[in-house]
């Protein structure tokens, strides 16, 4: 037998092998592993592997600092410790805030968090503004992008500082005003089909995206923003549980359930098979690849079916979101991708890993959940070796940071991604108000013995 057919004969050995091990999983999973493997985007690591290199991230963290370096304290209009992303950024913003908050919580380190959320809503009905209008950038002297109102992240703040702080007190000066929020939502942003409208682009936090129609203003009902606002819902219900406001609890979970069903039936573009931003004025579907596109696989709102199509198609398509590094903010589809100057018109963004993460477990995609974890970690490693700072987003076809730099904001919780990516540990998860309940319950009679 010569060499050729010796190596024939092994790679067909391999192949059937292969064929077998695919065939003994289910459907989905068999999907998501052949789309991983043809996106060459890295092989799977062992557990122990995975986790050294979230070691080495977090020490490198610690000893650099950022941890302390993002709290600052009161200042100004800022009666309270609060948070600031770093960078050439010293004012308060919204999301950024909730994803800190959420890294720092591993640190057991709640009170500059419940501080940033009372800095927001001290400006929620500020003289003469609209009810529940709430700034999303707050400076020690300055309210900043007037009109743009604060991204719906408020109760999800202040239920992720209650979990850490084990205390609810705090927030009970400030519920009317956290209801507030979303009565502002529900009144000046609601469309007639019950969705909500970004005012533009930057008030999105993703400010030159092409998939928010930015003039006219206040026309597109976003995918992200609908679940950004579910998740407020929910959160508001853990929190009126907490504080004992229990016909609250039902309201919210009623207004989540609808929200849920809209979600997936008017912003569901089944010929595309993916989700997609609408024109609130004709109703058309805003087909943009964007990362927000996605934003259902974090909140849990796409049904099994949906999921199962958009990831497929979409998240581990290396033609569309995947790459070696993570999740492009725009597929190259898109006429206006721009991987190098793009901002997020193709840059991967460590914000959008990190849902997308969540996303591939909620729907059983564990193995592309874990490597995704692990490439995140290392491009953040990496960026740290080389210049010595976090940027605040990577080129997709190099790893290379680019943007702002040195920046904190969410990139903390790539301290954390892998260890979310392999256990049941999730800091932005919200539980059930039956959860909580159980939660607060084992708490306080731990404190009390």
């Amino acid at each position: 037998m010569n060499r050729h057919c010796r190596r024939l004969i092994r790679l067909t050995m391999v192949l059937m092998g292969a064929a077998l091990v695919i065939g003994s999983s289910n459907l989905c999973h068999a999907e998501s592993a052949s789309v991983v493997a043809a996106s060459d985007a890295g092989a799977p690591v062992s557990r122990v592997a995975a986790f050294a290199i979230q070691k080495q991230l977090q020490n490198k963290m610690t000893r650099a600092g950022w941890w302390h370096e993002i709290v600052h304290e009161p200042n100004g209009w800022l009666h309270h410790k609060y948070l600031v992303p770093g960078a050439v950024y010293h004012q308060l913003f919204d999301w950024d805030t909730y994803f800190m908050g959420a890294a720092l919580s591993y640190h057991h380190r709640g009170r500059s968090l419940a501080g940033s959320v009372k800095d927001f809503l001290h400006f929620t009905n500020y003289y003469d503004s609209y009810r529940g209008y709430t700034p999303r950038e707050i400076s020690g002297h300055h309210l900043w992008v007037i009109p743009e109102m604060c991204k719906p992240f408020l109760a999800q703040m202040a239920l992720r500082a209650t979990l850490t702080l084990h205390k609810v007190a705090w927030l009970k000066p400030y519920y009317a005003r956290l209801a507030a929020t979303l009565w502002y939502w529900r009144d000046a942003r609601r469309s007639s089909d019950g969705l909500f409208t970004w005012y533009d682009g930057w008030e999105s936090g993703c400010d030159n995206s092409p998939a928010v129609i930015s003039f006219p203003a206040n026309r597109t009902e976003g995918v992200d923003l609908a679940c950004y606002i579910y998740r407020e819902y929910l959160a508001m219900a853990d929190l009126a549980s907490l504080l004992g406001k229990h016909a609250d609890v039902h309201l919210y979970l009623l207004r989540a359930a609808k929200l849920k069903t809209l979600i997936q039936t008017r912003l569901w573009d089944a010929s595309a098979g993916t989700f997609y931003n609408r024109n609130s004025r004709t109703g058309a579907f805003i087909r943009v690849p964007e990362w927000t596109n996605l934003v259902p696989l974090w909140a849990h709102v796409a049904t099994a079916r949906q999921a199962r199509i958009m990831i497929k198609r979409y998240v581990l398509n290396p033609h569309e979101f995947w790459t070696p590094y993570g999740i492009r903010s725009l597929a190259p589809s898109s006429p206006f991708y721009h991987p190098v100057h793009g901002y997020w018109q193709g840059p991967i963004w460590i914000v959008s890993n990190y849902m997308v993460m969540h996303g591939l477990k909620n729907y059983g995609y564990d193995a592309p959940a874990r490597i995704l974890a692990v490439e995140t970690a290392r491009v953040l490693l990496r960026d740290i070796d080389k210049t010595g700072g976090m940027h605040e987003n990577y080129n997709p076809q190099t790893g290379v940071g680019q943007g702002a730099c040195p920046f904190k904001s969410w990139d903390l919780m790539g301290a954390y991604i892998v260890q979310e990516a392999y256990t049941r540990q999730n800091a932005t998860g919200i539980p059930t108000p039956q959860q909580i309940d159980a939660l607060w319950h084992k708490w306080h009679k731990t404190s009390s013995r």
